[in-house]
């Protein structure tokens, strides 16, 4: 067994239940997944039957010009977002990808870790240079030492919020202070709310309503995580009209397949897996947290998310140690130790329902007492 963090300048993702079914020969419906961020209550009803009432839809190529899609996820949106603020992806990773390719070569993209790996992956595809700016270990947003961090090379800041992977939300007066110094200096600043949904008071601290406002403003979400759909592959951002259109010049033709629309719309109209989601989550978030911060050589961090980054203060085992004992339980953990600005001391849990969660515990319990 290997107990030590294989650092590599790429990996994979959390939610590789695949790789993991692979490699311990497990079955996929036997592994208790805890790595990817998924919401364990999705994909929503309405949207399930949404695929079958809209399968026939998979003979024809993709709409080219989805407006009334845009217009609809604009309405989802609120906060004063028309159809022209939507620009549609493949997933969250395309619009990543998509801003990074509209920069000037040699740009600099300023990443405040640790973070989401793809930002620094979109600036070297495209001949960029991530600059890395290390965290506190509260996760804190350090403005200041962002700021001067910034050269004049820097073309884009990329900030989580809430940020992953600690499940921190960040006030809505920090983040427009980097917006208005951004605007300034003729810097993107791409703001990730892909969790932003779980959070009690995400709709108070989202940017999205000022896009208008704030021209250098690319706020990004999707619908892999609190809608449970990551195989449908379909994110969206939001923008200034001036943004969106340059940005439309560079998308690939029928990145957006064709049964994301019907099935994206039906998921925003399901109130009632909503409102569960929310009190389901924030329920069990709440009871994992007590449990896994009871256990001696633990610290759980606070958060507002479906997941829990928690650090190993017991000297005698790494994350990648738990990761590996853990696997032969047939459980999987996210080992953070690969996150640039983290190390073996940290993994990363998703909540899951009450019986997962106790399982989950249990197991850890057992390890560590042994």
């Amino acid at each position: 067994m290997s107990s030590t963090c294989k650092k590599r300048r790429f990996v994979s993702h959390g939610g590789d239940i695949w790789g993991f079914s692979r490699k311990y020969n497990i079955p996929l419906d036997e592994v208790l997944e805890f790595s990817g961020p998924i919401n364990f209550l999705g994909p929503p009803p309405k949207a399930i039957e949404a695929v079958k009432q809209n399968a026939r839809l998979i003979r024809f190529y993709p709409d080219p010009n989805p407006v009334e899609f845009k217009e609809e996820t604009a309405k989802y949106v609120g906060h004063g977002v028309e159809e022209e603020n939507i620009l549609l992806g493949n997933g969250s990773i395309e619009l990543i990808y998509m801003i990074a390719e509209s920069l000037p070569r040699g740009f600099k993209a300023l990443i405040p870790v640790p973070s989401f790996s793809e930002y620094e992956k979109a600036a070297l595809r495209v001949g960029g240079e991530p600059v890395f700016v290390q965290l506190p270990e509260n996760f804190a947003l350090e403005i200041d030492k962002i700021k001067k961090a910034v050269t004049e090379d820097t073309k884009i800041m990329c900030i989580c919020n809430p940020h992953s992977p600690s499940g921190t939300l960040y006030s809505k007066q920090m983040l427009l202070d980097l917006a208005e110094f951004c605007n300034k200096k003729d810097i993107i600043f791409s703001v990730d709310e892909n969790y932003i949904e779980f959070a009690d008071k995400g709709e108070e601290t989202t940017l999205v309503g000022m896009v208008k406002e704030y021209e250098n403003l690319f706020v990004i979400r999707s619908v892999t995580k609190f809608y449970g759909m990551a195989g449908i592959r379909f994110g969206y951002a939001i923008a200034a009209g001036n943004l969106i259109d340059k940005l439309e010049t560079v998308r690939q033709p029928w990145s957006i397949n064709g049964l994301a629309g019907a099935v994206t719309l039906a998921a925003f109209n399901d109130t009632e897996f909503i409102k569960n989601t929310k009190q389901t989550i924030a329920k069990e978030r709440a009871t994992l947290a007590k449990s896994l911060g009871e256990i001696e050589g633990l610290h759980v961090y606070p958060s507002v998310t479906n997941f829990l980054l928690v650090k190993i203060q017991n000297p005698k085992i790494t994350s990648t140690m738990l990761k590996e004992l853990l696997a032969k339980e047939r459980i999987l953990i996210r080992d953070c130790c690969t996150f640039m600005g983290l190390d073996d001391h940290y993994f990363r849990v998703t909540v899951r329902s009450a019986r997962d969660n106790q399982q989950l515990v249990k197991k850890i319990k057992q390890i560590l007492n042994e």
